[in-house]
């Protein structure tokens, strides 16, 4: 019994089928995730990244907290709200998993 040889036999239709079997429920999830990835690399890679060489002097210069504040609430009104929202759902989304199923 324990010469007994296991003979396994892998056929390209049943490793095709397995592969289809795993990322048939995961598509979707995928498809967001590459398409996320795909708007992070263009904003980094295309995107002017203005470079400060000395802090300003001057205190009306809207480098200033109260100025990054100005221009949050007038004139970025809509990133800061896209950005609330998707920290919101990922917080919400660790809270989910940690919780865990409940049957332990």
């Amino acid at each position: 019994m324990l010469n007994d040889e296991v003979s396994i036999s892998f056929t390209p239709m049943k490793v095709l089928t397995s592969v289809y079997n795993f990322f048939r429920p995961r598509i979707m999830g995928m498809i967001v995730a590459f398409l996320f990835l795909a708007v992070v690399l263009v904003s980094v890679f295309f995107s002017s990244w203005p470079s400060v060489d000395q802090l300003p002097q001057n205190l009306a210069d809207q480098s200033n907290i109260e100025g990054i504040g100005v221009l949050i609430f007038t004139d970025f009104v809509v990133p800061f709200e896209i950005l609330s929202i998707v920290l919101l759902s990922s917080l919400m989304g660790a809270i989910y998993m940690a919780k865990g199923d409940g049957k332990q």
